[in-house]
Formats: structure tokens, sequence, C-alpha cells
């Protein structure tokens, strides 16, 4: 009994290897490929950029330049300095011996007449008012005006005569004012004159000397006859 269940193992095992191998062979037979096929990947397929059209490049035409003349160069022009007067320079001696006592005081010692007391406040003859230390024009009488302040007033100055200077003395800042030649003491200007100028150039009388115009023309040399 065992014998015959073991035959038929055995038939068993014979014809399923029969099977196979006839499979196989068959396979081989029709040329197909036993190796399992593998899945393909498909790859993204890259868009082409886009071709944009570009307009031929132009041709650049070279321009004829305009020759320009070469310009002249002028030096800059500077205008002519105002000389400024010699100084006199003297001993505090030599002061003394040629000023009264009121004149030192104030020309030399920046001192001040009392308001209304000058002999020059309420005086508006022709001619010109120069200082008292060295004689040097000061003012035109045609610019003096009464202005009520107690001293002489002028609204303007020869040109190139007067200095001005920062007082700062008393507690008060003011602007002194004094001869260009020899460094005298006159007074202080201030900013509340008339038109034209609008500035008040305050002066002692003691710091000024007078030429009336009749002298000022008698001094003038008479012009020579044509010949």
């Amino acid at each position: 009994m065992k014998f015959q269940v073991c035959s038929l193992v055995m038939i068993g095992l014979v014809a399923g290897c029969g099977t196979q191998q006839t499979t196989s062979t068959e396979s081989a037979a029709k040329g197909e490929s036993t190796i399992p096929k593998t899945a393909t990947v498909e790859q993204p397929q890259e868009k082409p950029e886009p071709v944009i059209a570009t307009a031929p490049a132009q041709q650049t035409v070279a321009q004829p330049v305009a020759k320009i003349a070469p310009q002249t160069q002028f030096e800059p022009t500077t205008l002519p300095k105002t000389k400024s007067p010699e100084k006199i320079v003297k001993t505090d001696a030599e002061w003394r011996a040629i000023l009264s006592p009121e004149e030192y005081r104030i020309l030399r010692q920046k001192g001040t007449e009392r308001a209304f007391t000058g002999k020059y406040d309420h005086h508006f003859k022709e001619g010109t008012y120069t200082c008292k230390g060295c004689g040097t024009a000061l003012f035109d009488s045609t610019t003096k005006y009464n202005s009520g302040c107690g001293w002489p007033a002028f609204f303007k100055a020869k040109e190139n005569t007067i200095a001005k200077t920062i007082d700062r003395s008393y507690g008060m800042i003011r602007t002194e004012i004094t001869c260009k030649k020899c460094d005298g003491h006159l007074g202080h200007v201030f900013d509340d004159g008339p038109n034209p100028t609008g500035v008040r150039y305050c002066v002692n009388s003691a710091s000024m000397g007078f030429i009336p115009a009749t002298d000022e023309k008698q001094a003038k040399p008479a012009p020579k006859p044509n010949k």
C-alpha cells in the first residue's frame, strides 16, 4: 500500500516538472523573454522656450561734429580798493599840546559832552565839518539835520573817513565812530536816522571843526583862463 502511494507521488512530481519544462521551452521557442518587464517612467518633456523676434540692430551713423571756435578767456576784474588815509600818530604829550582839555577828554579819552551844550548842535551854516584832531573832512553841511537828541546829527559821512567799532561801555552795546586818520573819538552811530540812509551819526561838537563854504571857495585855486 505504501509502495503504491509513493509511486503515485513520484509520478505527480515528474509530471509537474515536465509541465514546467514544457512551458519554459515553449516560451523560449516563441522568443519571449523570461525576464520580467520593468515599468518605464515617462520623463517630463521640457517645453521649448518661446522665440522672441528681435528687430535687426540699427546701424549707428556717425554724425559730423561741428568745430567749436576757442573762446577768449577773460581775466576776472577786481574793483579798485579804496585807499585808507595815512595814519597820524602822536604821543600823549603832543595831543595835549594841540587840543584843549575838553577836546582831549573827548577825542583821546572817549568822553562825551553834555547834551544841548555843544556849539554845533543848532549850527546849520553851509560848509564842511572836520576832525578837530587832524583836520580831515568828515561831514558835509547838507547831510546835517536837527534830530533833537542834543548833539550834532548827520545822516551821511564822507567816504572812507569814519571807522566803526563795537562799544560795550556803560552796560550798553553801541557802535562807536572814530576818525580813520587819527583814531580820534567822535561819537556813535545809530540806525534811527532819516532817508535816504536811515542812520544817525551822533557827534560831539568838541571833536569837530568847521570850514564855511565861503572859505572853501576862496581856498580853491582860480581856473586858468583859456589862451
